[in-house]
């Protein structure tokens, strides 16, 4: 059986290493990796931090457990070709047979997934967020905490939806948008990269 790390020693890496415990693969996970400059030596979760030079893809399967969607993409493109990313469910994770998620994605405790929904690589759905029918997540897109997609969205690759925000269905969101905490999505959000605040959802001013 192979080994388990994580790359990324922050708050959702802890989190991270619950959902594993909950799951009954904690005793699988070997080290937690930091970025060669980032690196400090120290304690996470009663594990020691090391620089991800040390990484082993031949041995080890790597979790990239940060809630950034940007930073994961850094990531994943600058570890080797033969990495393999495992895919986290919670046990109290709903997802249904008619959906599919991606390689490396992480599921958390209380979420649903209904019918038909395509769910891509690198996907983080943090704690009950709930994802409508006929959804398309493209890769690397995150929900924080109580997050709510209808159903019929399309969400562009590496957006970021905060915590308890709702999207009403049918809608499209741009790749890498940022839809603010509590935002109240009723329409496209087309701005690639635009962050969008209040309810409605608008586009908030470049400073």
């Amino acid at each position: 059986m192979r080994k388990l790390a994580l790359y990324g020693g922050g708050g959702f890496a802890r989190e991270v290493l619950m959902l594993l415990e909950d799951m009954g693969l904690s005793d699988r996970v070997v080290a937690v990796y930091e970025s060669d400059d980032l690196w400090t030596e120290r304690i996470v979760a009663g594990i020691a931090t090391q620089p991800i030079d040390r990484f082993d893809p031949a041995t080890t399967d790597l979790v990239l457990a940060v809630g950034n969607p940007q930073a994961r993409r850094r990531m994943q493109s600058s570890l080797p070709a033969q990495t393999r990313y495992p895919t986290l469910v919670h046990p109290d994770a709903r997802i249904h047979r008619s959906s599919s998620v991606g390689e490396g994605s992480i599921i958390c405790a209380g979420s649903i997934v209904t019918c038909d929904v395509v769910i891509g690589r690198q996907v983080n759905l943090n704690l009950i967020t709930t994802i409508g029918h006929d959804c398309h997540l493209e890769d690397f897109v995150s929900t924080a905490p109580g997050v709510n997609i209808s159903g019929n969205c399309i969400l562009g690759a590496g957006a970021y939806f905060g915590t308890n925000s709702c999207v009403r269905e049918k809608v499209r969101v741009a790749p890498d948008a940022i839809v603010g905490m509590g935002a109240v999505v009723v329409g496209d959000l087309p701005e690639a990269g635009g962050v969008y605040v209040g309810s409605p959802a608008r586009l908030k001013p470049a400073r």
